[in-house]
């Protein structure tokens, strides 16, 4: 078997802020990059050429940034909203915090996996190919993660709360790669 390096790739990260304020969404009606459509949904999407993905802005103050690649580009965004929300008098200058929620990363290790074998050799594995396509898996050094193993190669990593756990989901994929390689 080869030597096993898995690049794992950001593919979403969500972070929320509080504006402490509530804010008439109402107001956001018209304005630029933003849509709001109470049938749609409760709350005002911000997407514009300055954003890096969306931001979703509640009428309790609540932001949530959905979509980026980073923690950066989050804060960039939920920052970059309370200025607009400002900017067009919604609201009141307010210093944010940013919180980051949830990091998902996959990888493509390029082989099979043997979810068969998987399930038989980790106790904290859910496996039912009727119901879904890919092995379950909560490993203990993820706390609040759950990993997703498919059989073709492809790992994605749900629910990583910090930057450490990004890290420690790199080793987890090579152990899990070790434990269901299939040479076929």
């Amino acid at each position: 078997m080869r030597k096993l390096s898995p690049r794992l790739e950001v593919v979403n990260v969500v972070a929320t802020a509080e504006l402490d304020q509530p804010v008439d969404l109402v107001k956001l009606t018209g304005l630029e990059g933003f849509l709001y459509d109470q049938a749609i949904y409760h709350c005002a999407y911000l997407k514009d050429r300055n954003t890096k993905a969306k931001v979703s802005i509640f009428a309790t103050g609540k932001m949530i940034s959905v979509g980026t690649k980073s923690l950066a580009d989050s804060k960039h965004d939920l920052k970059y909203a309370a200025g607009i929300l400002v900017k067009h008098n919604v609201v009141k200058r307010t210093r944010i915090e940013v919180k980051l929620r949830n990091i998902v990363a996959t990888t493509q290790l390029g082989m099979k996996l043997d979810l068969e074998r998987l399930t038989r050799t980790l106790p904290s594995v859910i496996y039912e190919p009727e119901q879904f396509p890919a092995a379950i898996y909560h490993a203990k050094d993820l706390e609040t993660a759950s990993v997703l193993i498919f059989s073709n190669g492809k790992i994605v990593f749900a629910g990583l709360r910090t930057t450490q756990q990004l890290k420690k989901a790199r080793d987890v994929a090579v152990s899990l790669t070790m434990l269901a390689y299939s040479p076929d």
